[in-house]
């Protein structure tokens, strides 16, 4: 029920803020809705409560009345519409810069003029107060202007200052810093999804930015950067300027809008990565450092996603700082939402313990992982290769070939590439089991088809292995 999944979502600060709005006569003049959530609101304040049933609900509010599905229906709906307007009002009460715009709109068109200026001055000096200069600050900014300027013209004066440039430069922040966001979101989703329409002025405003120098809106230079680094994903320049000027200017949006530009950034080095390109490695390691730091990696709770945690492991082993993804790994297991706390820790754990070299404790480790998500278990499972690989456990890894093999051949998530790249891994990383160093010609041979060979996971595991077989 859309009344109950509403509920749900509110604190038990705001089920008690709703409950005195259903008791403000302004708001609701039904005492049966008041009732109604009289008997919901200790389930909502404590999860473990259980519902009551629709008769216990009905008595509690109705007791005189002969129950009916259609009353009851309806009666929820009532609540459910009041709910709603509870939310709206509660939110315009939070945004104080949108009551003060309410409040100049109504000056103007009631036309109260000697009321205004000292309105418009407060509500300019809110806005300055944000720390934010974000899409949405301009659009506020805009329609402070665009107040003023009606303002102005209602006061019927012939003077020359009527506000009309500043309320468009503001009108073109607002929309320029908004079109390349969501030109960037099409550029990104066209490598997943089908979207082949072509954005309107998308190469007009490209060209407008490159001719005009936009330095004192840092949203805008971040987002057209942004751009720029998927038109032109071979041009580095973009990276690094779209990095220092995140680097210099990330406390200027909020947190969900900054971390979502910074993975702009992320993408960009794990695309060079993937061709080759290893210096990005270090770039994307500073990266998720400068999150951490930030918070910006975290959600509202303070909390780490388990994929960026594993991500993270990674990116600090394959750069070679070992100290500093093991002290990670500790600080930051607490961190891991509950459910998946121990899960992750465990796996990231064998992960610090392969890289030093310490396979005795590889295996305990990855054996009390619980492989729910897909890529867990095509990481666990390449490790375990590895692990045995190193320990020269060749009858295990046979078995492990085998049931990784099923494995891939099932599962419907992992796309063709995915499976061809896996598959390549096992049977180069058998072939590096078998292979007699001494038969130079075939040592040879199986080192270039790895060396050239574009579609294998682990290629510099495997790398790294041909060159300690041939010292």
């Amino acid at each position: 029920m859309k009344l109950y999944q509403l509920l749900q979502t509110l604190t038990a600060y705001e089920l008690n803020r709703f409950n005195k709005f259903l008791y403000s006569p302004y708001h609701n003049e039904d005492v049966n809705l008041c009732r109604l959530f009289e008997k919901l609101s200790p389930h909502f304040k404590n999860a473990e409560d259980e519902l009551p049933s629709q008769r216990e609900i009905w008595n509690a509010v109705l007791p005189k009345q002969k129950f009916t599905p259609l009353k009851f229906a309806r009666l929820h709906s009532d609540l459910l519409k009041k709910l709603e307007d509870f939310v709206v009002v509660d939110n315009l009460k939070k945004n104080e810069s949108r009551k003060l715009k309410g409040i100049l709109a109504y000056y103007t068109e009631k036309k109260l003029g000697r009321h205004y200026p000292e309105a418009a001055k407060v509500a300019r000096k809110k806005l300055e107060a944000s720390q934010y200069r974000d899409g949405e600050y301009y659009l506020q900014l805009y329609r402070l202007e665009a107040h003023h300027n009606s303002f102005l013209e209602l006061q019927n004066q012939r003077s020359t200052e009527k506000n009309l440039l500043q309320t468009i430069e503001a009108l073109d922040a607002f929309y320029l810093i908004n079109k390349l966001n969501y030109l960037a979101a099409i550029l990104h989703y066209k490598k997943f999804l089908s979207l082949e329409a072509e954005v309107k002025m998308a190469a007009e405003i490209l060209e407008h930015l490159k001719q005009n120098n936009y330095q004192h809106i840092p949203a805008l230079g971040i987002q057209y950067r942004v751009v720029l680094s998927l038109i032109e994903p071979n041009d580095e320049n973009h990276f690094y300027e779209l990095n220092a000027l995140l680097t210099k200017h990330y406390l200027l949006f909020p947190k969900p809008y900054a971390r979502n530009l910074f993975a702009f950034a992320i993408n960009f080095c794990i695309r060079r990565i993937n061709f080759g390109d290893l210096k990005f490695v270090n770039e994307l390691f500073a990266i998720y450092k400068q999150m951490l730091k930030a918070e910006l990696l975290m959600d509202e709770e303070g909390m780490l996603s388990q994929f960026d945690y594993k991500n993270i492991v990674t990116v600090g082993l394959r750069v070679g700082d070992a100290k500093w993804t093991e002290r990670f790994i500790q600080e930051y297991k607490s961190r891991i939402p509950k459910a998946e706390r121990q899960n992750a820790y465990t796996f990231n754990l064998s992960k610090l313990y392969f890289y030093l070299g310490k396979f005795d404790k590889v295996l305990p480790l990855l054996q009390d992982v619980e492989y729910s998500d897909i890529f867990y278990q095509l990481d666990s499972k390449t490790t375990l290769i590895k692990t045995y690989y190193e320990l020269g456990e060749y009858l295990p890894l046979m078995a492990l070939k085998e049931s990784f093999r099923i494995l891939l051949r099932r599962k419907k998530l992992i796309s063709e590439q995915g499976k061809s790249n896996y598959m390549n891994f096992m049977r180069f990383t058998m072939k590096l089991y078998r292979v007699d160093v001494k038969n130079q010609k075939k040592f040879n041979d199986l080192k270039n088809r790895i060396t050239a060979s574009t579609n294998v996971a682990d290629k510099g595991w495997l790398l790294e292995k041909l060159a300690e077989l041939s010292t």
